[in-house]
């Protein structure tokens, strides 16, 4: 009776009732459990997704990507095994929900069009007749849309320091340094980044590699420039472009001169210099263009000896930034005498191109400055040994008051003299001290000639140079007399005996030859 009972509830526990049954049959016994063993869950043998671009999807770390396009075609394979297979089912695919693989199986999906971009996490599901369920799970990407870059930094070396670049500047060099492409760069959920590239517009030869490390050196050349960026991920999606803009100036500036006054011991104002320049590719730096100055003392040399180096002065340019000027102030010019302005031009463009000018030396001149006004001769022509004489009257000038006294001689010499025939000197007369506060002293001179012919006259002022003047080429004049007959007078060089027809000829021209210089 007990194993009656066992049995009984063994056979409820898994559903199966009897209408009749046989105390001690074996037979039952063996049937029940063949019933009980023979039931089982499918297995899934294979789980796939066809032709991925990159990865199997077995794993997160290994999903399958593809750059598919929208209305491209993914497709997956699966087999299991079961006594009783019933349907299987795709779930969470791009693109429309796909029917169950039933039998006859065909053992897989095309999906057609309809892919969205994303990632997927596709379930095969496996169901026998029993209702015993298995699942599998891979792992699918599309992405079809390239990376976007960081923003560019933009380097290049200036002087041995690396000097950042904005966009639009202008640049003086042959190459620039890229990095930052990598610095914030993200592919949007994509497959990631695989490199970078860039091009030159307009003159660009293409795109070129950049690694993914997203450092680069690109040469340029001069001229206004585009850089263009983008990258690339690893199924060959590029991203969308971004621009720098650069310009290249390799050239120098052009200087065109100085513009600078008279400079005196007298002189008592400030100086007002000036330069003029220009640049055409990307125009000067006000602010890095100024003028130096410095003292000399014998116009040679790069750098001013008679001052402590080079003095900047505070520069100011037109509004077309063509011309430059400054002031020197605070100078006793009159302290200046014998030296040499120093001067030079310190010229930058805006890509940091810089001319240094050679030096020029302004010589201080002396304040003083004496010089003929006048000279006039009474006649032209004396008869010899007549008693005749000529009568010169002159006029001595200065530019400003002169204490000092000083001399003015007379001199003749026959017209027709070689290099071998000095000049003699006929009469000397002192300018008195005090003589030239006014400005202007008058002369007069008397002198014969005793021989005929034809004879230079000259006057000269402070012949042994007393005063330093301010130009020593205006103290000489030269004239021009004729003797008509008569003995040579002791003193005086021989000459030649004119003829008469000569005499009158000269009488007509000399008048225009009065006050020409003359010259040894």
């Amino acid at each position: 009776m007990a194993y009656l009972l066992t049995l009984i509830l063994f056979a409820s526990s898994h559903l199966v009732y009897f209408s009749e049954f046989e105390y001690g049959s074996l037979e039952t016994e063996f049937e029940i459990k063949e019933t009980v063993t023979s039931r089982s869950v499918p297995v899934i043998s294979q789980f796939n997704v066809d032709n991925s671009e990159i990865g199997d999807g077995q794993s997160p770390s290994s999903r399958a990507w593809f750059s598919s396009g929208e209305s491209d075609t993914i497709s997956f394979s699966w087999e299991a095994t079961d006594d009783n297979l019933d349907f299987a089912t795709l779930s969470d695919t791009p693109g429309a929900e796909l029917s169950p693989d039933e039998s006859p199986f065909n053992w897989g999906w095309e999906i057609i069009g309809g892919l969205s971009e994303g990632i997927f996490n596709p379930m095969l599901t496996v169901q026998d007749s029993d209702s015993n369920v298995v699942t599998s799970t891979i792992y699918i990407g599309i992405d079809r849309t390239g990376p976007t870059i960081g923003e560019p930094r933009l380097t290049y070396n200036l002087n041995g320091v690396s000097t950042e670049i904005a966009d639009g500047d202008w640049v003086s060099a042959n190459e620039l340094n890229v990095s930052n492409l990598n610095v914030g760069v993200t592919d949007s959920g994509g497959v990631g980044v695989d490199s970078y590239e860039y091009q030159i517009l307009p003159s660009g030869n293409g795109w070129n590699s950049i690694l993914s490390s997203g450092n680069a050196v690109i040469p340029v050349s001069p001229g206004e420039q585009i850089l263009q960026f983008r990258a690339i991920d690893l199924l060959g999606n590029k991203g969308n472009i971004t621009n720098f803009s650069i310009n290249v100036d390799l050239s120098l500036p052009n200087f065109h001169g100085w513009n600078v006054p008279e400079i005196t011991t007298s002189t008592l104002n400030n100086v007002l210099i000036s330069f003029s320049a220009s640049d055409i590719d990307s125009g000067l730096d006000a602010s890095n263009t100024y003028i130096e100055f410095g003292f000399d003392s014998d116009g040679e040399g790069n750098i001013p000896d008679e001052s402590q180096g080079w003095t900047t002065l505070e520069t100011t340019s037109d509004t077309n930034l063509l011309f430059f000027s400054a002031s020197i102030n605070g100078i006793i010019w009159d302290l200046k005498e014998n030296q040499y302005l120093m001067l030079r031009a310190i010229i930058s463009d805006n890509a940091t191109n810089q001319k240094i000018t050679e030096p020029v030396f302004v010589t201080i001149l002396p304040g003083e400055d004496i010089s003929w006004d006048s000279t006039q001769l009474d006649r032209l022509i004396i008869r010899t040994g007549s008693g005749q004489v000529f009568t010169l009257n002159t006029v001595v000038v200065s530019n400003e008051p002169i204490s000092e006294s000083f001399e003015a001689i007379l001199q003749l010499a026959p017209a027709n003299r070689d290099s071998n025939v000095e000049w003699t000197t006929i009469s000397t007369q002192v300018i008195p001290i005090g003589s030239m506060t006014d400005l202007i002293h008058e002369l007069e001179w008397k002198f014969s000639l005793t021989s005929g012919g034809q004879w230079d006259v000259r006057v000269i002022l402070d012949s042994e140079e007393m005063i330093d003047e301010r130009d020593e080429n205006n103290n000489v004049r030269y004239l021009i007399v004729s003797g008509a007959d008569g003995e040579q007078v002791s003193g005086i060089v021989s000459g030649f005996g004119p003829s008469l027809f000569s005499i009158l000829i000269i009488g007509l021209i000399v008048s225009r030859l009065i006050n020409q210089d003359r010259r040894k």
